[in-house]
């Protein structure tokens, strides 16, 4: 059953079972009974035997290796290989569970399976991509530390509401199982299943929404001011608890971004350093706020909600268990109490556990990938690494795929126009200089050299497949025309000295310098190969890397005077349009203006020009439901975006190198990998399993 993009009056979307794109961590034990046994519809004809066991493998250790290392989403493409969907219901279906949980049923320490599910009409009823799977075995990947902690969460989010397999269809339910809105299109009503449980057992209702709303999103210690798509007219939302599995969300005036962030932003507070989401386990974390407190603080209240606190309960398929700074590894066991099943009632995850490698940069995860060590990886799989990994794929026991990816540069440059040095504020405000520096680059060196001359050279902006992508406009500024870049720099009025480098009036040198936590492959190939391109212009260009922790509160402070970073939301940017307009402190091209505009005027700098202008054009995107609107007011705001240069692309559409080992199964030959979609969460690594 789909739903329509736009229901007349009353849009009322009701699903009971559905396609579940997202997943993050999951999994303590809690010996809290719920209902009795019972049985729900499936397709089966008549219930199958559980998953037979797979082998566990032993996690390998690392090994050590030189340094070298929405809005109407009606548009966008959908991968080749669909995400696994959910089935019709027409029988009756028994629940299953791994061996290992019943193990634990048995000697009393965990409910019995039907327990733990939700209520029997509210389990989420999932299809295997190919086929049912075989319980068991570890999930090997690699990871460079906290700040890299999306390696670990992107397979294991679970939102409120769910990206669609097909993007071109309508978002999809998962906690919540239907939603409403009202006539006037000012209130949202979601119902959410009944009988959820955290990992410990507990019930997750209305009130784990509450206490994120109240005590976290409107505390302005945690959060200074609620995030912009909770913001209608400049009114924050009201939240309002009908009963323990209802809640009404009343916006000031329509809101053209609801539904989709609720399947971006709408998972467990803080998601990392992002620091969004929709839900947190007040059950836990009350006892930890200062609120309620007085003798707790603030800093120990956000490190029991960190992610990475093996004692905080989640939603996921698997929860973190074992986590500290001094370990070198992280490991996330099957969460008991996972609310999701398969066709044949077997409770989701197949796979036992995952264990993350910690190491210390990137050159070593694709060290263990060629040495057959990961089983399924394709975060900081280095593209230049590819023949290496392909003459190591049989003696490794894994095979490769390439995704496409929806990146509109995999490497773009943001010259900071907030940033105080005035002269550079000035340059970096003139549209000419910007224009002049991506005339000066090179890109099809850029391809040749860092990708296998396997990406597009084109500007910092949205695929050709995404409704907001006007003709032309990657390829703004694109084409390598050094002449010209000198002539706008000489029209700026900066002159060359006899040494040949460029001044300001004021006889100063025009330099900056650019900083990225790109420290090894072939991203800091391209990067370097760009500074020369600009050093030749006769421009004083310097170039710092440094460990991700170091750069994000750098970049997002305004002390970058030019930061780089990838730019992706390439087919939904609208959900959270960072690189489009001036929205937050992570608009690396203008964070003061971005905090403006995130805290309506209260920090920050007011905009000027065209910054000032697509804000007003985001605006309007987010007062409307007409989807027809949206993409135009989106085309807008993506073409001044790249034709004022306001990030300066280089390569993109480069595609994601998977590695994953040959008997890791319902994995898809092909699929579109995105962050907006939290990819691979989106092919619902859940139902991933090893055959024996």
């Amino acid at each position: 059953m789909k739903v329509p993009a736009r229901l007349p009056r009353r849009r009322f979307l009701a699903f009971t079972v559905t396609t579940s794109t997202a997943a993050v961590l999951a999994a303590c034990s809690s010996t809290q009974p719920a209902a009795s046994p019972t049985t729900v519809p499936s397709t089966s004809s008549a219930p199958s035997a559980a998953p037979t066991s797979a082998p566990s493998a032993a996690p390998t250790a690392a090994q050590s290796a030189p340094a070298l290392v929405p809005t109407p989403a009606v548009a966008a493409p959908a991968p080749q290989a669909a995400a696994p969907t959910v089935a019709p219901t027409t029988t009756k279906l028994t629940f299953k569970e791994a061996p290992a949980l019943t193990d634990l049923v048995k000697a009393g320490k965990l409910p019995p399976v039907e327990q733990r599910l939700p209520d029997p009409e509210d389990v989420l009823i999932v299809k295997p991509l190919n086929s049912i799977g075989q319980y068991g075995g570890t999930w090997n990947m690699a990871f460079t530390g906290p700040a890299d902690f999306h390696a670990f969460d992107r397979n294991t989010y679970e939102a409120m509401l769910a990206w669609p397999a097909d993007l071109k269809n309508p978002i999809q339910p998962n906690l919540a199982k239907k939603w409403e809105w009202s006539d006037d299109n000012k209130t949202l009503t979601l119902y959410l299943r009944k009988g959820l449980k955290w990992s410990d057992g507990q019930p997750f209702t209305v009130d784990d929404i509450l206490f994120w709303w109240n005590d976290i999103e409107l505390d302005t210690n945690l959060t200074p001011a609620p995030h912009a798509e909770y913001v209608v007219n400049g009114k924050p939302m009201q939240v309002e608890k009908v009963d323990d599995y209802t809640v009404k969300l009343h916006y000031d005036g329509p809101n053209g971004l609801a539904l989709r962030m609720l399947a971006f932003h709408g998972g467990q507070w803080p998601t990392a350093f992002e620091k969004f989401g929709f839900y947190a386990p007040q059950h836990y974390l009350k006892q930890f706020h200062p609120k309620y407190n007085k003798t707790s603080d603030y800093k120990t209240f956000a490190a029991k909600a960190d992610d990475l606190n093996p004692d905080r309960p989640s939603l996921w398929p698997w929860k973190i268990t074992t986590w500290a700074p001094s370990e070198n590894k992280l490991i996330a066991d099957r969460n008991p109490y996972y609310w999701k099943v398969d066709t044949e009632g077997n409770q989701y995850p197949y796979i036992d556990q995952i264990y993350m490698h910690l190491v210390n940069n990137t050159e070593v995860i694709n060290l263990m990938a060629a040495n057959g060590q990961l089983d399924f990886q394709f975060r900081s799989i280095d593209i230049a690494k590819y023949s290496v990994l392909s003459d190591n794929a049989q003696k490794g026991n894994y095979h490769l795929l390439k995704w496409p990816a929806a990146d509109g540069s995999e490497i773009a440059f943001f010259p900071n126009q907030t940033i105080d040095d005035k002269d550079l504020q000035t340059v970096f405000r003139d549209k000419r200089f910007r224009q002049a520096l991506s005339l000066a680059i090179n890109r099809d060196k850029v391809n040749q050299v860092s990708y296998l001359g396997l990406a597009t050279p084109r500007a910092a902006t949205v695929l050709p497949q995404s409704p907001y992508y006007s003709p032309g406009i990657d390829q703004a500024s694109v084409a390598y025309d050094p002449r010209q870049a000198n002539q706008l720099l000489d029209e700026i009025g900066l002159k060359k000295g006899s040494d040949g480098i460029r001044t300001y009036a004021n006889g100063k040198p025009v330099q900056f310098l650019i900083e990225t936590s790109t420290t090894a492959g072939p991203g800091l190939d391209g990067i370097q190969l760009v500074v020369k391109d600009w050093q030749a212009l006769g421009l004083k260009v310097d170039l710092k890397t440094m460990d991700r922790s170091l750069y994000w509160p750098r970049a997002t402070g305004n002390q970058v005077q030019m930061a780089v970073w990838g730019i992706d939301r390439g087919l939904e940017p609208m959900v959270d349009p960072i690189y489009q307009i001036p929205f937050d402190n992570r608009s690396f091209s203008f964070p003061q203006w971005g905090v403006y505009y995130n805290t309506a005027g209260k920090q920050g700098e007011k905009p000027i020009g065209s910054a000032a202008t697509v804000q007003q054009l985001y605006d309007q995107f987010k007062a409307t439901i007409d989807s027809t609107k949206q993409i135009e007011l989106g085309q807008q705001i993506c073409k001044t975006a790249a034709e004022d240069v306001f990030a300066i692309g280089t390569v993109g559409m480069v595609p994601s190198i998977v590695v994953i080992k040959n008997n890791m199964m319902n994995v898809p030959e092909s699929a579109v990998t995105d962050w907006i979609m939290f990819s691979p969460d989106n092919l619902n690594p859940f139902q991933f399993f090893f055959k024996k």
